[in-house]
């Protein structure tokens, strides 16, 4: 740098002496010392030249203590009666000045996430109050401290709740973590007597109506032959409870509790056991788990013989576009040869199901224009039998249904509402507009559209427009108990059209007209409102046992996969979103908005991923914090039409709620607000036992030791306190770029300015 700025001025001077020599000496070195300072500010500003220097310190090796302060550390379960984590404070307050003197002492405190002191005396301040404990946060907390640590000591019940693996962290830190275990092993105490529930295994849905079972696992020490009553509850409600005589064998006994779901919603369900007078600790007699009560799904099997126009209507315009339905429809393009069109995740059929697995695992059947020759009796009493334990199914007109279709005499033909007929009993091909029957106008199958058809008082409907039916397939008299719901007028007596009846627990239907395609096909090319999706959706509502009308409007649903999770468990977020048809679509952008209770009203606090931003809340727990609480976007997801989701990872315990909102045409859609938590109150004290075996393997995998905090003395007196030099480097900027160009552009205007008063070019 020196000497291209010396050899710079050199040039300078020499341009300059030709150049100016008719100048006064004295304008002559003025004009030469600009240009010089110019010469040497650009030279300045390529070069961006650097002081650095290096020093050496003597630095004391850095030693972290990692405190647990989550619920199960507040439980007193020694002979003296001192909690467990006032058993910690009183000792690390005598370590830490055992430590400060040798060592860089930081202490951080950890339930479901971690946190750093300022000062270790802090520790005296806090309470063990945290709602879970993740020993893997803890673990990640060690490689996030700028001056990574000679080694760790983890100090801790070992009472890890969360999802993510302690050991998978502590395998990869390359930090030593020493492990001091703090409370007892309670079976060990032959005076101890307790009655623990270790376990709960609870659906996260539920399906309404359905029967349901919750199972608990119950232990006992020293109290075999005592009978305790176990409870469930569903919030402050108890449901049901039992007995339970306890036994003197290692390992949980089972319980049992089996109801039915009577109201949709989220519920926290609740086993506990009633305390037994000489039990020491009652903070782990129950366990709680929360569940979705949710309509059960409906899914389709939908059955054609023949390619024809109201099969592709059926799939294409109500089935795939129905955003509650997942649907399998076969369709014999040759015979015995079936085209399979499916939206149902994982299921590879490619022919009419012949076991019960697959046949019950749909809830409504349709059968359309397929011959009774393609259904063995075996497969028609599998088919019944589903329909008897609940499931729903409809037989369409055509000329291969029905009677034409030879349904007449078979098992199938004898549940339906109306007697299929001979083959011979042909067909009416005359255009007409179903009439409804005074039951069919107060059916839910015509729920919101008996305005499109005639009825036994009007016989011009009410919306006019409806394209009228080609025909329909004639069918015998309706069975005792059936209801016939429309018929055709232009037959005498009138025809039947549409009749449903119950069978045992489940529903079956007969549809004889051909063809409801022109029903949407003809109303939509006008721009006008169609009674195609509403028709053909509660039919297959009401055949599933589900009574609800189907609206035609915009709008969207949303729903979590669960309605609690442990830490570091991702959440999945799901929405259904539908078009002013009622139709589930793609092309909506949807936006969730996720906020934690307590943090309602913080401007710009958000649980997104922590490696965007950090702060610290007043007791020193790590929070994060994105800038605009940014919202995450849902992308369509395979299945049905107009489904999105989205994933992600709570980074602290406590109650979220989403607000889901989404941009359709440019009209804005919100859904109702969900709730779901991560932890819960009881969780941390579903286990109080402490857990050596977890933190000795810590230990071990990170090559460090393990002891009891009643004899860890000795393990904080073999830290090794050596001290050692650390060469540190620096660098000092020698130029300030504003600065530099600041002066560039002065010394230039300047040289300038006197040229032009010496009349110079």
């Amino acid at each position: 740098m020196l000497a291209v700025a010396v050899a710079a001025m050199v040039l300078v001077a020499m341009f300059y002496r030709r150049a100016f020599a008719m100048l006064r000496a004295r304008q002559w070195w003025l004009l030469l010392a600009l240009r010089w300072v110019a010469v040497v500010l650009v030279v300045v500003l390529l070069f961006r030249p650097v002081l650095g220097y290096r020093k050496q310190l003597s630095q004391r090796p850095a030693v972290l203590l990692l405190v647990d302060a989550s619920g199960s550390m507040s439980v007193a379960d020694d002979a003296t009666g001192v909690p467990r984590f006032a058993q910690v404070q009183q000792r690390v307050a005598r370590w830490s000045k055992q430590l400060e003197a040798d060592f860089d002492l930081q202490v951080m405190t950890f339930a479901d996430r971690a946190g750093k002191l300022q000062r270790a005396e802090q520790l005296a301040t806090l309470a063990a109050d945290g709602q879970a404990t993740s020993l893997s946060r803890a673990i990640r907390a060690v490689a996030a401290v700028p001056e990574r640590p000679a080694a760790a000591i983890l100090i801790s019940d070992g009472l890890h709740n969360s999802a993510r693996s302690p050991l998978d962290v502590a395998q990869r830190l390359g930090v030593v973590v020493h492990t001091v275990g703090v409370g007892a092993t309670l079976r060990d105490d032959a005076s101890y007597r307790d009655v623990q529930l270790t376990g709960i295994d609870c659906p996260d849905r539920l399906l309404l109506g359905n029967q349901a079972k919750i199972k608990a696992s119950i232990e006992a020490v020293g109290l075999e032959g005592r009978v305790v009553q176990i409870i469930l509850e569903d919030g402050s409600e108890q449901i049901a409870q039992t007995e339970l005589t306890l036994d003197g064998v290692a390992g949980s006994q089972p319980v049992t509790f089996e109801f039915s779901p009577t109201e949709k919603g989220r519920h926290a369900y609740t086993v506990r056991a009633v305390p037994v007078a000489e039990e020491r600790i009652d903070e782990n007699n129950r366990r709680a788990a929360v569940a979705l009560v949710v309509e059960p799904g409906i899914r389709v099997l939908y059955l054609e013989g023949t390619l024809r126009a109201e099969y592709g209507a059926l799939v294409d315009r109500f089935l795939a576009k129905d955003p509650d339905l997942e649907f399998c429809a076969l369709v014999q393009t040759r015979p015995g040869v079936f085209l399979t069109r499916a939206n149902v995740a994982g299921l590879d059929l490619k022919t009419i199901p012949s076991d019960a697995r697959t046949i019950n695992t749909f809830d409504v059947f349709i059968l359309g224009d397929l011959d009774s020759s393609f259904l063995r009796s075996a497969q028609q009493q599998l088919l019944i039998r589903r329909v008897r334990d609940g499931a729903g199914l409809i037989m369409l007109g055509g000329y291969h249904s029905l009677g034409p279709g030879g349904y007449g005499g078979t098992p199938l033909g004898q549940i339906l509402p109306a007697a299929p007929g001979a083959r011979e009993i042909g067909q009416i091909t005359e255009p007409f507009l179903p009439e409804l029957t005074p039951e069919g106008v107060r059916h839910p199958i015509f729920a919101g559209i008996t305005g499109f058809f005639p009825d036994a008082s009007r016989t011009v409907p009410d919306e006019a427009g409806l394209p009228p039916l080609e025909g329909c397939t004639r069918v015998g008299a309706a069975r005792p108990g059936a209801s016939v719901l429309a018929v055709c007028p232009i037959d005498s007596p009138a025809a039947l059209v549409l009749a449903v009846q119950s069978v045992d627990r489940g529903r079956t239907a007969v549809f004889t007209g051909d063809t409801t395609r022109r029903w949407q096909q003809t109303l939509k090319a006008l721009g006008q409102d169609s009674p195609f999706l509403r028709f053909w959706g509660q039919t297959v509502r009401w055949l599933a046992g589900r009574d609800e009308s189907v609206e035609q409007a915009a709008g969207i649903d949303a729903a979590v996969d669960k309605v609690c999770y442990a830490p570091d468990e991702p959440v999945r977020i799901s929405a259904t979103v539908r078009d002013q048809q009622g139709q589930g679509t793609a092309h909506a952008r949807v936006t969730a908005q996720i906020v934690r209770d307590d943090m309602k009203g913080a401007t710009g606090v958000s649980p997104v991923p922590a490696e965007e931003k950090h702060g610290q809340d007043a007791r020193g727990t790590l929070w994060q914090q994105a800038p605009g609480n940014r919202p995450l976007t849902l992308t369509p997801a395979p299945g049905p039409a107009g489904h999105y989701e989205t994933t992600f990872a709570p980074e602290m315990a406590g109650t979220y709620q989403i607000e889901l909102t989404a941009q359709l045409d440019g009209q804005p859609l919100t859904a109702e607000p969900l709730e779901f938590e991560v932890g819960r109150a009881s969780l941390e004290f579903e286990r109080l036992d402490l857990d050596e075996k977890m933190l000795q393997q810590i230990a071990q995998a990170t090559g460090g030791r393990y002891a009891h905090l009643t004899t860890a003395d000795e393990l904080i007196e073999g830290l090794g306190r050596r001290q050692y030099n650390k060469t540190i480097s620096f660098e000092r900027r020698l130029y300030w770029p504003p600065l530099v160009w600041t002066l560039l552009v002065a010394t230039l205007a300047a040289e300038w300015t006197l040229r032009r008063r010496f009349q110079l070019k």
